[in-house]
């Protein structure tokens, strides 16, 4: 049986009440000393009877002393013995076995239980009187129960136990639910990401955390006792506030929680924020509500990135319907092509016409040649993107608010006695470390989103140069930047990352630190993305063991200096055969393929003034695609 905090602090205040009544007798002897008083009596007694028994003596009425002691002895239970001596040592009367039960105080001065009075004879002294008591029971419970002022001590500690409990309970019923939150409870909710606000029923905030005070733009001190309400609102279907029902007053007036309710904020400190709001109401034993638990979880990036992320589909599907109407456009010239190389036979004099058409059909077909290569390059970064999405839907789905409001019911459940819960209960003693379980789970998935973001717009970026760059190119020619050759792997490895994690393919980096180089990022990009997807192929399509795909960087002299980029797989491998025929348009060894990727980045890589070439020691053993450039270096060009 646990001890609540209550009982805890009525025994402290009994033990000090207890103390402070001990510290009193001990230094203005409050408690007369019942043994000291017992000592005068049998002193005063013993004097009392010296005299008598002495004069009787005198007299030579020894048996009247005899007849009196006796008779002493039988009236008081508390005497041994008596004896009368004589200043020899000689016994003038005795009652009891006296000798047996004296024993002799040391200087001749009384004890409590042996007391001697000297009797004189004028100036000399002529015997003495010595009295032996019964030694008292020492036992602690006999001590206990007859000492007077012992037994007062218990019942003020009793009574005093029991009236400080009523007392306390009494006095916790009216204090402030917000004063008795602990200070590491408010740093917990201070952890969290996403902002929560405690109001009254008059929707005054009585208790907000550091990250609603920056998400409102004013400090802790002017946000408590202020209305909640008054901070510029917003629905997402209307831009004014006037008319707005808010789910917090909502919650109070219906006693009933609200959820997932979108809101807007706006801050004159900070852009337009967007929030997805959850209200809990508090309620008391007799169901009467005395506020809310608001909790508010900023979806503002995440509401951009979507926005962002139906854009960039929204240009993929135009492009799409742009090459499908492209390529109807190309099969009809084919078919036209037909028609006119017949008729060709008939009507020499339209050969220059026929010519001309042959050239447009020919400039046609490379369009479709670049057309098939963005689809392919587009959906690698697509698969990727698809990847990072689905990631991003599984961490919003992890629980975190729940957590919250549940550990808000049982604050509701235990307002009462919401310090006893938090410090005695074994679950409320919990709540602190699973706040801050719960702050580091938030804090991870917001970093995780973020993370999963960035890579997000990398791969979009990236998406938008494959579809741009070929008709640029065309243009215009490379368009030349400093990089560096380990982020351009870098980056590519984080595109095809998601596959790669998903196929549980483990990566090995070696990279040799080489200067800044003069090259067309996307188009590099472009091939190691190709490569690398074609590395995994490779390696998905040989089950049964555990795969590594090897990236490596440095400078080579091999033909002459260039930076030299290597992927190797422990994948299926190359046939012989087929390496020569490795990199034409349309070969491909697998199932499904088109033959366009390595196609592809063979084309970009001579656009370089690079090249690539494929080594493998044979189906089964792995294959390495080797890309060569240009060793340009940036600050040579600068």
């Amino acid at each position: 049986m646990r001890v609540t905090p209550l009982v805890w602090i009525s025994l402290g205040l009994v033990s000090l009440t207890v103390s402070v009544m001990l510290a009193g007798d001990s230094l203005v002897d409050l408690v007369p000393n019942q043994e000291r008083q017992i000592f005068e009596f049998r002193r005063n007694l013993s004097e009392s009877l010296a005299v008598q028994y002495s004069a009787l003596a005198e007299r030579d009425q020894i048996e009247i002393v005899k007849f009196a002691m006796g008779e002493l002895a039988k009236r008081n239970r508390e005497i041994l013995s008596l004896a009368l001596l004589k200043k020899d040592g000689s016994v003038l009367a005795q009652i009891g076995e006296h000798t047996q039960v004296w024993v002799q105080p040391s200087g001749e001065e009384s004890t409590f239980n042996f007391l001697q009075v000297p009797i004189f004879a004028g100036d000399q002294p002529w015997g003495v009187l010595q009295i032996a008591f019964q030694q008292a029971d020492e036992s602690w419970l006999h001590w206990f129960l007859t000492d007077p002022w012992v037994r007062f001590l218990g019942f003020v500690s009793g009574a005093g136990f029991l009236g400080y409990l009523f007392f306390m309970k009494r006095t916790l019923r009216q204090l402030d639910p917000s004063r008795v939150v602990p200070a590491r409870v408010k740093a917990a909710l201070d952890a969290l990401t996403q902002g929560v606000v405690m109001i009254d029923t008059q929707d005054l905030i009585v208790l907000a955390n550091d990250a609603f005070c920056e998400a409102a733009g004013k400090p802790v001190t002017t946000l408590i006792g202020s209305d909640l309400s008054t901070l510029s609102w917003k629905t997402a279907a209307s831009s004014t506030s006037q008319t707005l029902e808010h789910p917090w007053t909502r919650a109070i007036m219906e006693k009933q929680p609200q959820d997932n309710v979108f809101l807007l904020l706006d801050s004159p400190e900070s852009d337009l924020r967007k929030f997805v709001v959850n209200v809990v109401p508090i309620m008391d034993d007799g169901s009467t509500v005395r506020g809310a638990l608001v909790s508010f979880h900023d979806v503002t990036e995440l509401d951009r990135a979507n926005s962002r992320l139906k854009e960039a589909n929204n240009e993929l599907e135009s492009s799409r319907g742009q090459i499908l109407k492209k390529n109807q456009e190309l099969e009809t010239m084919n078919v036209n092509l037909s028609v006119e190389i017949n008729q060709r036979k008939k009507a020499e004099t339209e050969k220059e016409r026929l010519y001309q058409e042959l050239m447009q059909a020919s400039r046609q077909a490379g369009m479709a040649d670049v057309a098939s290569s963005v689809l392919h390059n587009a959906g690698n970064v697509l698969n990727s993107i698809n990847v990072s999405t689905d990631t991003l839907l599984k961490t919003v789905k992890k629980p975190g608010v729940e957590d919250v409001c549940r550990i808000a019911s049982m604050f509701h459940e235990h307002q009462d006695n919401l310090y006893q819960f938090l410090t005695a209960d074994q679950k409320g003693k919990q709540i602190p470390a699973y706040l801050s379980l719960v702050a580091e789970s938030l804090s991870g998935n917001h970093q995780t989103i973020q993370n999963e973001l960035d890579a997000l717009m990398k791969q979009v970026d990236h998406l938008k140069q494959v579809i741009t760059v070929p008709t640029d190119v065309a243009r215009a020619g490379n368009v030349l930047e400093p990089a560096l050759a380990e982020e351009l792997m870098e980056q590519a490895l984080l595109i095809a990352m998601p596959e790669l994690e998903q196929c549980r393919i483990e990566v090995i980096r070696e990279y040799r630190p080489i200067p800044r180089i003069m090259t067309d990022r996307h188009q590099v990009l472009q091939i190691l993305v190709n490569v690398i997807t074609n590395a995994r192929n490779a390696m998905v399509e040989y089950p049964g063991r555990a795969h590594q795909l090897s990236l490596r960087v440095g400078m080579v002299q091999s033909g002459g200096r260039s930076v030299r980029f290597e992927v190797t797989d422990t994948g299926c491998g190359i046939a012989a055969e087929n390496i020569p025929r490795l990199f034409a348009q349309g070969f491909t060894t697998r199932k499904t393929g088109r033959g366009l990727g390595l196609h592809s980045a063979a084309i970009s890589a001579k656009s370089l003034g690079g090249s690539i070439q494929a080594h493998s020691e044979g189906e089964g053993r792995g294959a390495t695609l080797t890309l060569d450039l240009p060793p340009t270096l940036a600050e040579a060009v600068a």
